[in-house]
């Protein structure tokens, strides 16, 4: 790793994009809710996260769908960003809801 990813997750903004991304792929609107942050900035802030080669887009149809960018960063982030010191619920919840979104993508495949 080097000074310009941890440049990247030295962010509060970025952190929960990130933490977004770590449960399931999203678009600008979806991150954008999510984060209640103007669209502007969140571009703002995904354009820093591709520059430091944390996350990935791809277009579909119109939108741009952004992801983690490969297994590694993945596992490495979520050592690194996920066990910041959060309440043990807040944690649980977490698994749960991407118990449930994982499940739900397996229905769709």
């Amino acid at each position: 790793m080097n000074a310009i990813v941890f440049k990247a997750l030295g962010n509060d903004t970025r952190l929960k994009i990130i933490e977004m991304l770590m449960i399931k792929e999203h678009n600008v609107t979806d991150l954008t809710k999510i984060s209640e942050k103007d669209q502007t900035t969140v571009s703002r802030h995904l354009a820093t996260l591709k520059e430091a080669k944390i996350i990935s887009q791809k277009r579909i149809g119109r939108n741009k769908i952004y992801t983690i960018i490969d297994s590694k960063m993945k596992t490495w982030l979520n050592a690194a960003v996920q066990n910041n010191n959060k309440p043990e619920e807040d944690i649980l919840l977490r698994d749960k809801i991407k118990d449930f979104l994982t499940n739900q993508e397996n229905k769709y495949e």
